[in-house]
């Protein structure tokens, strides 16, 4: 057995998983953007960790997050939250977390979510006017113009809320509902922060202490979150110099629970596109008939078909970048791979059989060929397309082995392209020991020169 051959053939196996790998992934990545998979499992990803559809909610409204927006009229939620604006925009909400305005502003994210009980004509209408009161509470949180301005906001909230209680008698209970929970959970508040203030914790910094007096909000509004956010604010140490940057350790603190969920989600979009890729490969395999067993077969037996491949296969590993391949770079490579006569497909050029005249091409094209004259192939619009690549259908030992062979190379695909192109690279190494071509031809025009 000739090592160089060994190679060879694997040179045109890598090769032909290195194409079926670049058309997995750009599929996948097609269907990726499409389905908008990144946005998509960020906000679940940011939904486990605020535990609670009414804070995700009023997160993504968050100014700072509202800018990452994206699509036509922004209506594309981000894909990717720089990990400083989600610690900034947390901040800000725990800092005004506790205050009227907060807790109405929950409470409308909730009394939204029940007009889908309301008959749709109502339905509408009861969402347009919630919308407007969570705009004018968004404006009354953000505000600066003090606390008469977000008062006079809130009154004018309340009176909305009133007055659309009685114009939809099916939502009055709601509404009475809303201001009832409003009522008791501002009582809760108000008690939980007069205990605090007694505490011998407190910090010089009135910003922190906003932000503790939110936790303490939110361990009464949403208790699931307690024991995640006491844990990020009883985890700073309490010397003096780290007490003078309390809010600094603090957002280290939410960033860091950030950028956990962050490598937890990177891990789980993975695993999504290996799937993807792998499903996808397979099917490719199948449509477009590469099986590997048959290719190392005919490249092992073909001298021709192998010295097509490396003739081809230096211009396609010279690329500038094989590790992230831009559009130029697939559309060069693909065109580099359809001048080579590779072994794959189902059906070849038509021909045309020598019939008689009393003899129909129906007769002489057929799937299962009794005579020499026959030919094993398919008939589309009045021409004999011969099968190629593959046994005849009666063969079942030859379709379970062509079965396997094209499921060898849908799971190759799923490494991805890069890793093809790398180990194409190393295996020319080998063959050249170790020399790289074009160092070869540098040495030679040095030595000329000289």
């Amino acid at each position: 057995m000739s090592i160089i051959i060994l190679l060879n053939v694997l040179l045109g196996l890598f090769l032909t998983w290195s194409l079926l790998s670049l058309a997995s992934m750009q599929i996948q990545e097609w269907i990726a953007a499409r389905l908008k998979w990144r946005s998509q499992m960020l906000e679940k990803t940011i939904g486990k960790m605020l535990t609670d559809f009414t804070l995700v909610d009023q997160f993504y409204n968050h100014p700072l997050v509202r800018s990452l927006y994206t699509g036509k009229d922004n209506g594309d939620k981000p894909s990717y939250i720089p990990t400083s604006q989600f610690s900034k925009a947390m901040i800000d909400i725990l800092s005004a977390t506790g205050t009227e305005a907060s807790l109405l502003q929950q409470q409308l994210y909730k009394l939204y979510s029940e007009t889908q009980r309301l008959p749709r004509k109502n339905r509408f209408e009861a969402r347009r006017r919630i919308s407007l009161m969570l705009g004018m509470i968004r404006k009354a949180l953000v505000s600066e113009t003090g606390e008469d301005a977000c008062a006079e906001i809130l009154d004018t909230v309340k009176n909305d809320l009133l007055t659309m209680g009685q114009d939809l008698p099916r939502f009055q209970g709601s509404v009475d509902s809303l201001f009832d929970t409003l009522r008791v959970q501002k009582q809760q508040i108000n008690d939980a922060l007069i205990k605090l203030s007694f505490k011998a914790n407190t910090s010089t910094d009135e910003t922190t202490n906003r932000i503790r007096a939110g936790v303490t909000a939110l361990s009464i509004t949403h208790p699931q979150l307690k024991q995640t956010l006491y844990a990020l604010m009883n985890s700073m140490p309490q010397s003096l110099l780290q007490k003078e940057s309390e809010l600094d350790l603090v957002r280290s603190n939410i960033e860091e629970w950030f950028n956990n969920a962050m490598n937890r989600l990177t891990g789980w979009y993975k695993r999504r596109c290996l799937i993807t890729t792998l499903l996808l490969g397979i099917l490719l395999a199948t449509i477009v008939n590469v099986d590997a067993i048959n290719l190392v077969s005919r490249l092992w037996r073909e001298p021709d078909l192998r010295i097509a491949i490396l003739s081809n296969i230096e211009n396609i590993l010279t690329q500038n970048n094989t590790t992230i391949l831009d559009v130029g770079q697939l559309s060069s490579i693909q065109q580099q791979f359809s001048d080579i006569n590779l072994p794959v497909g189902w059906l070849g050029s038509p021909i045309k059989p020598s019939i008689s005249l009393d003899t129909k091409i129906s007769e002489v094209c057929t799937l299962f060929p009794q005579q020499e004259s026959e030919i094993y192939g398919v008939l589309i619009s009045g021409e004999c397309y011969p099968i190629i690549n593959s046994p005849h259908v009666t063969d079942v030992t030859g379709w379970l082995i062509k079965l396997f062979g094209i499921l060898m190379s849908g799971v190759a695909a799923s490494p991805g392209a890069s890793f093809w192109f790398d180990m194409l690279k190393k295996i020319i190494n080998v063959r050249l020991s170790g020399v790289n071509p074009s160092e070869l031809k540098t040495g030679a025009i040095t030595a000329k020169v000289g």
